[in-house]
């Protein structure tokens, strides 16, 4: 290394490829990105050319603005990929009023539907789906709708959508779609301040860089007011429709 060198900590390098600093210390961790240790600490230092020579092997993972952006649709909505929506409801039957159609209009498009819930609430959507989609057993099977139960922290929920997200676009996936009941990983024991963190890293980095629309449902019987507010304000992309299509 020349004298003259720069290295990049963490936080530069994420901001130099736009990505978050959760999925650097994965490819380090990995050995999918070089990286020098420094000090007794052992914090990560990076070379810029390193760094540009990994994310060219990434055609994937490219930001989203690189290219033109598509549109789905939900329920006779135009909405762009990259958008991350917030949706409230205050019953059972109000979180499949909203998350049904949803997925149903992405299985019916080819596209591939993540379903983010606890084992209550994802029987009672499939339960749902089925009664439109007889073969959604097969859906399931060859990967066009991927189930997760949620995860007790906010950089699990991050690392397993990154790779899920990661896995469809290399597999050629071009739309996708998440619904994600965020009551799961509460109950599971994710704090809403890491819950919050999570919105806002997803928002910034997973969002915007793969082709996905993100419904993130909350039970205003589970989070308190204060909770719903910080949550909408993590949801931006919401505020560009009439908010009565996502209250239920």
């Amino acid at each position: 290394m020349g004298a003259d060198e720069k290295l990049l900590n963490i936080k530069q390098a994420a901001r130099l490829l736009n990505v978050s600093e959760i999925s650097l210390r994965r490819w380090t961790d990995r050995g999918a990105l070089s990286c020098l240790r420094l000090g007794a600490r052992r914090e990560r230092r990076f070379k810029e050319e390193d760094l540009r020579a990994f994310m060219q092997k990434q055609p994937a993972t490219r930001p989203a603005h690189l290219a033109a952006k598509e549109h789905l649709f939900i329920e006779g909505l135009t909405v762009e990929q990259g958008s991350h929506l917030c949706a409230l409801y205050e019953t059972d039957l109000g979180r499949i009023k909203l998350s049904v159609p949803f997925l149903a209009d992405g299985l019916r498009a080819d596209e591939t539907c993540v379903l983010v819930a606890g084992p209550d609430a994802a029987e009672a959507i499939l339960g749902e789906l089925r009664k439109g989609r007889a073969d959604l057993s097969q859906d399931v099977a060859e990967g066009r709708l991927i189930l997760s139960q949620g995860e007790p922290t906010g950089p699990m929920l991050y690392d397993f959508l990154e790779r899920t997200f990661l896995a469809v676009t290399h597999a050629g996936g071009r739309r996708i779609r998440v619904a994600g009941d965020m009551a799961a990983s509460l109950r599971r024991g994710m704090t809403v301040a890491d819950m919050m963190a999570f919105e806002v890293q997803y928002d910034q980095f997973l969002a915007a860089r793969y082709p996905v629309v993100s419904l993130c449902q909350y039970d205003a019987r589970q989070f308190s007011g204060v909770g719903i507010l910080q949550a909408l304000k993590c949801h931006r992309d919401t505020f560009r429709f009439p908010l009565a299509r996502f209250l239920s």
